[in-house]
């Protein structure tokens, strides 16, 4: 069911984010409850189910997004309780809709504080119990549409998620070719899910939902925000560093499953625009146990102990009117209806119309000592002919000359071989602690072998000295281990375990076979990332 009320004002930039829930059912039974929700069974009573909504209400509270699209929602009548419930604690959303399918136990739902115009299910099957996409049309001007996603889980092969992905693609053939509307949900796929399938679900010739028939990606690459075109998607996963990209933590499983995906009618500097940089994951400390868990709603020895909030954290977007939206024009419609009233609320704002960039321009060729140069980069980089000369897991050192600098690939280097040559594409950097590291890549051509170890540098006090050998890679060091220090020769060097690495006990004689030139408290360190990167000393 959807809600129809009168007009609420918006501001100018819309935040919309996304947020399974979990497993959200009331007490009423339907026989479609799976077994540990059944009313009064395994403790789940009404004072447990009234700590579930006080517990989500929280998190959409501070969260503090204008529309929320919702999964795993068992019908309405608990989504106007958790309305109600957001109500009572001052967050209120006035608006609400629900799929209509009468064969699932849950459904995908949204909660507004902006009216919704129309609503409707997005069939993916007419005859069985997959769920709906829920379509809502904010009542805005221009026109924003927003998808709910809630695919197949992961128990299943992906030829059970391609479906969703082609219903999703059938409703959209139907929209014009500048319509604005926004995917969201979660949709149980990795934002590169076709580089990253488990062999067990790749049942459709290594053909992806999310990626194939939604079109995030073209030919083997992923579409970036400045290559989207017409016809294609971009994931806002890829605004984050490789490593941050994730939202769901699957026993220590790391996973980017929920997701929102755009348009190119959001980038082309008219009407409704996603503003750039905006995307994130709601991460607040309340949400994480022992060791970084996320705490989910617990189910302990068969019974609901009434703790914790969802396995999911919610991720957001913020949108904005462009330069071409008639009503976003200061003074157009916007300030007229403004001036009407002399009340303020939280969902009025006189904010001035928010002018998006263009797509950037084309990518630039660069070297890994420009890039050394630079705090962040502001354009996709190319770096041409680089060496992988070392690799740890997903994180590795490159260099494109024997004299060149180094630098770190750290954790989305996955792809890459020690020893290999490649041309590759830099999209995202930073400084941590000093040190720069390149955080986004793709490759874009791979060439022959390389011999890496003239590319090795021999270590020496002046190597431990001086800034422009950070990141380079030193072997065969021996020495004394001493207090978190190495002392070689009568010369004393700051030295760092990785955590997982077992140190040596003090006074140890070891051998380091290679190691990184790190940084720390204005120092150079090394810095050992394996345990089979040094042994013990006779």
């Amino acid at each position: 069911m959807i809600s129809f009320l009168p007009l609420l004002l918006f501001s100018q930039s819309i935040k919309i984010a996304s947020y399974n829930v979990e497993n959200l059912f009331d007490m009423q039974y339907s026989g479609l409850e799976y077994e540990e929700y059944i009313p009064r069974r395994h403790n789940w009573t009404e004072p447990i189910l009234k700590k579930k909504l006080t517990h989500i209400a929280e998190v959409i509270c501070d969260l503090d997004a204008d529309v929320i699209g919702l999964q795993e929602v068992e019908n309405d009548h608990i989504l106007e309780r958790l309305q109600k419930t957001l109500e009572r604690v001052g967050c209120r959303y006035r608006y609400r809709a629900i799929t209509d399918t009468k064969r699932t136990p849950i459904h995908t739902a949204v909660l507004s504080k902006i009216a919704l115009k129309k609503r409707r299910d997005v069939v993916i099957f007419r005859r069985g119990k997959q769920r709906s996409i829920l379509e809502v049309d904010l009542k805005t001007d221009p026109k924003l549409t927003l998808f709910v996603n809630h695919w197949k889980s992961k128990s299943g092969p992906e030829s059970k998620r391609m479906p969703y992905a082609k219903a999703m693609m059938r409703r959209i053939k139907h929209l014009t070719s500048t319509a604005a509307y926004v995917m969201i949900g979660d949709f149980n796929s990795n934002y590169n899910e076709y580089q990253t399938i488990d062999p067990r679900h790749n049942d459709a010739g290594g053909r992806t939902g999310i990626n194939h028939v939604l079109k995030t990606i073209r030919g083997k690459e992923l579409v970036r925000l400045h290559t989207l075109e017409r016809g294609y998607h971009y994931n806002l996963w890829l605004e984050l560093p490789t490593y941050a990209r994730w939202s769901h933590n699957f026993f220590g499983d790391k996973e980017g499953i929920d997701a929102i995906m755009i348009p190119q009618s959001l980038h082309d500097g008219k009407g409704w625009e996603y503003q750039e940089g905006s995307f994130g994951v709601f991460k607040s400390k309340y949400l994480f146990g022992k060791r970084g868990r996320v705490k989910r709603w617990e189910y302990k020895h068969g019974r609901h102990t009434g703790k914790g909030y969802s396995d999911h954290l919610p991720i957001y977007a913020t949108f904005g009117l462009g330069e071409g939206s008639g009503s976003g024009k200061e003074g157009g419609l916007w300030e007229k209806v403004l001036s009407l009233f002399s009340f303020s609320t939280a969902s009025v704002s006189r904010e001035k119309p928010v002018h998006m960039a263009m797509p950037k321009s084309e990518i630039q060729v660069s070297t890994i000592a420009n890039l050394a140069l630079s705090e962040k980069i502001t354009t996709s980089v190319r770096l041409q002919d680089i060496k992988v000369i070392w690799k740890s897991r997903d994180s590795a050192i490159i260099k494109q000359s024997k004299e060149g600098r180094a630098i770190l690939l750290y954790r989305c280097a996955g792809a890459l071989e020690t020893g290999r040559r490649y041309d590759i594409v830099v999209y995202q950097k930073k400084r941590y602690k000093g040190l720069d590291e390149l955080t986004d890549i793709a490759i874009e051509h791979t060439h022959g072998n390389e011999d890496i170890s003239s590319y090795l540098t021999p270590f020496t006090d002046r190597v431990m000295q001086q800034k422009r050998y950070l990141n380079e890679i030193v072997s065969n060091i021996t020495g004394i281990y001493r207090k978190g220090k190495i002392v070689i020769e009568g010369s004393v060097y700051p030295l760092y375990f990785k955590k997982e690495i077992k140190r040596p006990k003090e006074g140890q004689k070891i051998r380091i076979k290679r190691a990184q030139i790190g940084y720390y408290k204005n120092h150079n360190e090394l810095v050992v990332w394996n345990q089979d990167d040094y042994q013990l000393g006779e």
